[in-house]
């Protein structure tokens, strides 16, 4: 049988196609996946964080806003960066954990840094700077301020005061600074894809209308 295959020009074709087939969906596979790293982790996931620390930058108390001295309430950003990410990632506002359809395999990670610079408005919410660390549970502290400009270390699970790590980040205004880690479900297979995504955002005045 196999002999009358190979003479036959079809029949040849057919065994070629046969040896090559399971190469081809490897191929297939490795690229699905790749297509979905790329828009699940790299937009998805970036996208989702940057929107989340901007609003959570947007939360100016309204003593601060009045005296033009923008600085961001420090609970109220946070809540707004947890209600964020649970939209745009579908997860559970409360818990984080993925809901039906999500694209997030496990409920995530996240370091957020509320900086304020000082605490001249810390009566009204605004600490001069603390630090949230979401991972299983949620702790966090304050940190030590020292106005602007304010250097911050990046790595893939932390944020670092002063520098350090494998990137920089300046804030020269109030704003807020995270990172996030959390397992994207692939399309094949049972493993996951998991980014490591930071973001960062300040307060910005139209006409340089306040200052630090």
């Amino acid at each position: 049988m196999l002999k009358r295959l190979l003479k036959d020009r079809y029949g040849a074709a057919l065994i070629w196609f046969l040896i090559f087939l399971p190469l081809l969906m490897l191929a297939m596979a490795y690229l699905t996946d790749y297509i979905q790293a790329t828009t699940e982790s790299d937009i998805d996931v970036q996208r989702a964080l940057e929107m989340a620390v901007r609003a959570a930058a947007m939360q100016v108390t309204p003593d601060s806003q009045a005296n033009g001295r923008p600085r961001i309430n420090t609970a109220a950003a946070h809540a707004v960066f947890r209600r964020k990410l649970a939209e745009n990632l579908g997860l559970d506002p409360n818990t984080l954990t993925p809901l039906k359809g999500s694209a997030m395999k496990t409920r995530p990670d996240y370091v957020l840094v509320v900086y304020n610079g000082d605490d001249a408005y810390a009566a009204g919410g605004a600490l001069a700077a603390y630090k949230y660390v979401f991972s299983g549970g949620l702790t966090g502290g304050v940190m030590a301020a020292a106005g602007f400009p304010y250097t911050f270390g990046i790595t893939s699970s932390d944020v670092l005061p002063g520098g350090g790590g494998t990137l920089q980040t300046s804030l020269d205004m109030p704003g807020v600074v995270a990172v996030i880690n959390t397992s994207v479900t692939k399309i094949l297979g049972k493993s996951s894809i998991t980014p490591v995504r930071w973001a960062a955002a300040k307060i910005v005045c139209p006409n340089g209308r306040c200052r630090p």
